[in-house]
């Protein structure tokens, strides 16, 4: 073969050398960025994610709300419902007062139904807070209807009543089953409300704190919905209360966060007691206890 054959052949094999090899250099490429661009992708939208969704149970979370319900045509209260968000337990404690719970000295107040007779709801949260040596930050007055649109509106639970109620009178018509049942914004009502308990007022404050805390477990997640904000906005115009939208908002991750645990977030506890001979009843020291372990 002459040189320049051989000169021209050395160049045919070095020119297709450099495009193969810039073809492959290429594909490679190609491949890299294909497989690097996702995952940079789906970290930053899991860092995202993260961000978005992490929640660190803060004490400034914490928030115990005094609900009282009185029926319009009555005088006095009906209920008395303390609960609170208790974040760095994972908890919302129920508990009901009776009307006629005796009150320390220094509140001027004798009993729970005049602290409020006299002053109101305001003055009912405060009586407690001083008594039992507990915060009670917000309250909430709601009448009988209104309690049963707030409860229609939020949707109905499931809850398993533990005697039957039947109770007539011109103005009260009470006639549930016992067992489990949905319950609407009467029934609700009616659970509290009625005044012929097996064992009489204490356990209406039992029923109706475990009423509360099972409605919380079932509808829990209606606050946290699409349509949250309107139904949180609509409920707080039904009562008279000190508790703002603002306080709802500030704590939404905490709700989301509660939401999302192993079991039911709230609970019921009875307050033990005895009545004594002026007809108060006076809780007695694993109650107070308790309500310092529970809500202070």
């Amino acid at each position: 073969m002459s040189q320049p054959n051989r000169q021209n052949q050395k160049t045919r094999f070095f020119l297709l050398a450099f495009a193969l090899s810039f073809f492959l250099l290429a594909i490679m490429g190609l491949i890299v960025v294909f497989l690097l661009n996702p995952a940079q992708e789906e970290s930053s939208s899991f860092e995202q994610t993260s961000a978005d969704t992490f929640y660190l149970p803060r004490e400034e979370d914490n928030i115990s709300v005094l609900l009282s319900g009185y029926a319009e045509k009555e005088e006095g209260a009906v209920f008395f419902a303390l609960a609170r968000l208790d974040m760095l337990s994972g908890g919302i404690p129920v508990v009901l007062f009776p009307p006629q719970t005796i009150l320390d000295e220094q509140t001027g107040y004798a009993t729970l139904a005049q602290a409020y007779a006299q002053g109101g709801a305001p003055a009912a949260a405060k009586a407690i807070a001083e008594t039992y040596s507990i915060p009670v930050d917000r309250y909430a007055d709601i009448d009988s209807q209104s309690l049963i649109d707030a409860v229609n509106r939020v949707g109905v639970a499931e809850y398993t009543l533990t005697q039957d109620l039947s109770y007539h009178t011109d103005d009260i018509f009470i006639s549930l089953s016992a067992g489990r049942q949905l319950i609407d914004g009467q029934k609700f009502w009616d659970i509290l409300r009625y005044p012929d308990y097996d064992g009489g007022v204490v356990q209406q404050c039992q029923e109706g704190a475990q009423l509360i805390a099972a409605y919380l477990n079932g509808r829990l997640s209606a606050v946290l919905g699409d349509n949250a904000q309107a139904l949180v906005s609509g409920l707080l115009d039904l009562v008279d209360t000190n508790l703002s939208y603002v306080d709802y908002e500030s704590r939404q991750p905490a709700l989301q966060f509660l939401s999302k645990l192993e079991g039911d977030p709230a609970q019921a506890y009875p307050l033990t007691g005895a009545w004594n001979k002026a007809g108060a009843f006076v809780p007695d020291a694993a109650a107070r206890r308790q309500l310092v372990q529970r809500f202070g």
